[in-house]
């Protein structure tokens, strides 16, 4: 059975930030590799930073490319890479081939996210553009919730078994952690095959198409639900730019160091459980954000950061009780909910307040000063302690704030625009 363009526009995007999920959560689940046992903080830095460094390459090199060459002819390049970086990373058992697994798969991974987040929100017209940006950007937070829900279900099984065989025998699998990396495997390459069947159906985005001059297939133009709107003036750059970077510092740093960082530096007995209860707050709150994002975006996006902002305050009062898992699960589950509502404004504004011509390219920049910002945090946070750490992320949720006040005085309502901003009807899409 062929998908129809929206619907293979979907599934591709879906399978694609599950796969980004998994991926970004390799990198500090490894550090409870026997082989990685140990480790000291220097190695587990470059563990921990060697991931977004490529994430940032790929973000502004296949955003760049994707606007020259189309949303779809990307695709195939980053499904090589990360496909090839999950299989090195499941199989090996050195380090330097570990940190080549995650340069590749992160490279690619990171590569698909401007032109999918551009190619959803090229593909749906006002009414659903924001629920469906929504819906596929929170299939990363399912998918770090579930491989590390794995590892958390593979020390299981491994403990049970250790009950029933021998010493030895239980062991020598528990050195190989063979059941997480079989699952982190199977589970990589039934993406990698859905993303396959997908995207031969996948259409090439009209509106790329229609800004280079080429006319969009009739039958897939008449499948693409894309409205008619009046043209807007698009939304200044001095403004949304630096806008953009702020809050896309406060929620991507934010949601990186609650998540994936304080576990192996604070708690590195409960990495797993950290972010499988963090990831899971967000994978509840991006099903939440979806109609709530829809409506309007600038009071969405001040309500988001000034919620995380109140959270954070209130884990920096308790940090002396934080050891007490009862305490801290809960107050993570709702402070990464928080992040999640941020996350959802931020992967709809990116792609609603540029035009079709480089929306791709400007979705990868943007996101250059977040990333770079959260590779020096991950450095900067090393030798903090638990207080100064949780500070830290509250100082950052206050500039989110300071971000999302401005955006609601000064920026842009985009739930009604017309995102190719260029002309004030695309006749190429009109439908017949």
């Amino acid at each position: 059975m062929v998908l129809k363009p929206q619907r293979a526009v979907l599934v591709s995007s879906v399978a694609g930030f599950f796969m980004w999920g998994l991926i970004s959560t390799i990198g500090p689940l490894s550090l409870s590799f026997p082989f990685l046992h140990g480790a000291s903080r220097a190695v587990a830095t470059e563990v921990l930073t060697v991931g977004p460094i490529f994430i940032l390459l790929g973000n502004v090199i296949m955003g760049i490319v994707s606007d020259r060459v189309g949303r779809k002819l990307v695709f195939v390049a980053t499904m090589i890479s990360y496909g090839v970086g999950v299989i090195l990373v499941s199989l090996t058992s050195s380090l330097l081939f570990l940190i080549i697994g995650i340069i590749l798969s992160q490279f690619g991974i990171g590569g698909e996210e401007p032109p999918s987040l551009a190619l959803v929100a090229e593909s749906f017209g006002k009414a659903t553009r924001a629920r469906w940006l929504t819906f596929t950007a929170n299939f990363d937070n399912i998918g770090s919730a579930f491989i590390s829900g794995l590892l958390l279900a593979s020390v299981a099984i491994q403990n049970f078994l250790y009950g029933i065989f021998s010493n030895s025998f239980i062991a020598s699998l528990g050195q190989e952690e063979i059941f997480f990396r079989f699952a982190l495997l199977v589970s990589a390459l039934c993406l990698i095959a859905i993303m396959v069947y997908a995207r031969f159906a996948l259409p090439e985005s009209v509106r790329w198409l229609s800004v280079k001059g080429v006319e969009p297939d009739s039958s897939i133009r008449e499948q693409i639900d894309i409205d008619q709107e009046v043209k807007r003036s698009p939304p200044r750059l001095a403004l949304s730019i630096p806008v953009l970077m702020v809050i896309g510092v406060s929620q991507y740093l934010t949601f990186g160091l609650m998540s994936y960082i304080i576990g192996p530096y604070e708690f590195p007995d409960y990495s797993a459980q950290i972010i499988f209860y963090g990831l899971l707050g967000s994978t509840v709150a991006g099903f939440i954000a979806m109609p709530l994002i829809n409506r309007e975006r600038r009071g969405y996006t001040l309500w988001s950061f000034a919620g995380g902002f109140i959270t954070i305050i209130v884990i920096l009062a308790l940090v002396p009780d934080l050891s007490n898992l009862y305490i801290f699960f809960p107050l993570l589950f709702i402070n990464m909910m928080f992040s999640e509502f941020a996350w959802a404004s931020r992967t709809t504004l990116e792609p609603e307040v540029f035009p079709t011509r480089y929306r791709s390219t400007a979705i990868g920049l943007v996101r250059v000063a977040p990333m770079v910002a959260y590779i020096l945090s991950v450095y900067y946070t090393a030798n903090l302690d638990p207080f100064q750490f949780i500070l830290f992320n509250a100082i950052l949720w206050g500039i989110g704030v300071v971000g999302a006040v401005v955006w609601y005085l000064m920026g842009l309502e985009t739930k009604d625009v017309n995102i190719d901003y260029e002309t004030k009807k695309i006749p190429e899409l009109q439908k017949t």
